[in-house]
């Protein structure tokens, strides 16, 4: 069994150097494939490379992770998911090596996400938060012309496949989304979209009711407010859904994009309703 494939902890691991990724391709639009580390705070972060690969599973913010990264399946890639205590940082460039093994040759993909059961309920509310950085695009111009962004999500599973329940995006137009997906209500319907300030924290508290035909969902952004939707279609019978974040492109990337994740409330039932009065910090160091 490959080191890729085998289940290892990262926590506790000490600050690897970074890897040089010779033989990676700049972008088409003359994007530099290792954009300055004062520019993106990947100084700041532990490497998650053993041995050169990242562990399809990894510890991170108190749970196991899958690993859906293209340093997972090709060596030396130490840009693609970095973590320091409970931050996470992810990075794509525009090479055919920045996704996973499975994905067509085109996409780029670096995320996390809950592996396995038990998934999340429907019919039950959920409360979820989590702090993020997504840093100015070089290549904008040559952005808007792809699909996809820096994201995190409430995904559907496999079952029913596709888009997921709750999304909230950073589109390739550079706004900021929140979308939803149900059985019987349509996919990526667009409930709010919005310019969003790159390069500093913005803070995302939602209360959501996974459900196809009588959903819900409330989400505050920067303690105001955005979205405030019911009897919705939200997810799927299934009920195989399950969050996830990271960064994603279905058509490649024009430059490199870099998001920083902290803070992260897993969706439970458990009440978050005082972080949108008072939000959290932005962790040191």
């Amino acid at each position: 069994m490959e080191l890729s494939r085998r289940e290892l902890s990262l926590a506790g691991l000490s600050i690897a150097a970074a890897s040089a990724t010779g033989g990676l391709l700049a972008s088409a639009s003359g994007c530099s494939a290792s954009p300055a580390a004062d520019d993106s705070n990947f100084s700041l972060y532990d490497s998650t490379l053993i041995n050169g690969l990242t562990p399809e599973f990894i510890t991170w913010a108190g749970r196991k992770w899958h690993c859906a990264a293209g340093s997972t399946w090709h060596p030396g890639m130490d840009h693609c998911v970095r973590l320091k205590g409970d931050k996470a940082r992810f990075e794509l460039r525009n090479t055919e090596f920045d996704r996973p093994n499975g994905d067509p040759v085109q996409k780029r993909r670096s995320e996390l996400h809950f592996p396995r059961p038990p998934r999340l309920p429907n019919e039950i509310p959920l409360w979820g938060a989590v702090s993020f950085i997504h840093h100015r695009w070089s290549d904008p111009l040559g952005m808007v012309k792809l699909m996809g962004g820096a994201l995190g999500q409430i995904h559907m599973g496999s079952s029913f496949g596709g888009s997921p329940a709750v999304a909230f995006r950073r589109e390739n137009t550079g706004a900021f989304a929140v979308t939803t997906s149900g059985e019987v209500g349509g996919r990526n319907v667009k409930r709010y979209e919005a310019t969003l300030a790159f390069d500093r924290p913005h803070d995302v508290v939602y209360r959501v009711v996974l459900s196809p035909t009588q959903g819900s969902l409330v989400v505050w952004l920067n303690r105001e407010k955005i979205v405030d939707l019911e009897g919705a279609s939200i997810g799927s019978h299934f009920a195989e859904s399950y969050w996830n974040l990271g960064c994603y492109f279905a058509g490649g990337v024009s430059c490199p994009v870099v998001a920083e994740f902290a803070n992260l409330a897993y969706p439970s039932p458990d009440s978050l309703q005082g972080r949108t009065i008072s939000t959290p910090s932005w962790p040191a160091g």
